[in-house]
């Protein structure tokens, strides 16, 4: 398996153990093995023993996440107690309000760095203080959630200040910033169009609920072949002096930056 790279990450039911496999080894980032939303209040002891089975049974977790149950849920203690002697990529934290949170999952999990899920008003009012904490790897967007907390339409334009506190604090702290997942799977196109605005916003990723997502995420993040080739000039023209010109535009080190991400997106997206 390729090294876990927290962009584009897929989550698979807890309780759905002939998903895992296929998820961990798709063309994402990573799996995320879903104990929270995905799983019936019903079903969650037994889809924690199945992860808990797959960890056991597989000598190569690395690209393999867990999303255990809130911080306020009555499962929490237990979810934290079953990866406490499992390896996995991460822990993803959903509903996280605060850096207490983080506390007090990697209290217990020693060897994990998590992702937090901000996807309440108290969790986008700490972004930045949870973006700091050490053990927290990337932040990731929670819309829908966000908007039942708010009271408040779950479409872009509304929830847009929100997305942009939260990417303003995972670059600020240096962590990567995730997007929500987009609800529609049986139309390529809505998650292209909800990828493309994330990558405009200057997310790194996506969260991804099913595998027909994957290919128009990951269209949406690729550059164009023109914009990798006016790229590559504006690195080459940076390279020459600090500050030039090149077709009739100054191009100084701010654009040599954004011109070395395209290229940097090209060379995992690009076809």
């Amino acid at each position: 398996m390729t090294a876990f790279d927290p962009t584009f990450l897929l989550f698979v039911p807890g309780d759905r153990p002939d998903r895992f496999e296929k998820a961990a080894l798709s063309d994402v980032g990573g799996a995320i093995l879903d104990l929270e939303d995905a799983v019936a209040v019903e079903n969650k002891s037994s889809a924690r023993e199945t992860v808990a089975t797959y960890l056991d049974a597989n000598a190569d977790t690395s690209r393999v996440a867990v999303r255990i149950n809130a911080p306020d849920s009555p499962w929490f203690d237990a979810d934290l107690e079953m990866l406490a002697t499992r390896r996995a990529a991460a822990a993803v934290i959903p509903k996280t309000p605060n850096p207490a949170a983080i506390d007090a999952v990697v209290s217990v999990l020693k060897h994990l760095d998590v992702i937090a899920l901000l996807e309440s008003a108290q969790g986008v009012l700490h972004a930045a203080e949870i973006a700091a904490h050490p053990r927290c790897i990337a932040l990731a967007f929670g819309p829908f959630d966000l908007a039942a907390d708010l009271g408040c339409s779950d479409e872009w334009e509304v929830l847009l200040p929100y997305r942009m506190q939260v990417l303003l604090a995972a670059r600020a702290y240096g962590k990567r910033a995730l997007d929500g997942p987009t609800l529609s799977i049986a139309n390529p196109s809505h998650t292209e169009k909800d990828a493309r605005a994330a990558l405009r916003l200057g997310y790194d990723g996506k969260l991804l609920i099913h595998p027909a997502q994957i290919l128009p995420a990951r269209k949406a993040f690729a550059p164009t072949r023109e914009q990798i080739d006016r790229a590559s000039r504006i690195v080459e023209a940076g390279k020459q002096a600090a500050v030039t010109v090149l077709d009739g535009m100054m191009i100084d080190q701010p654009l040599v930056a954004a011109a070395q991400r395209v290229l940097d997106r090209a060379r995992v997206y690009a076809p």
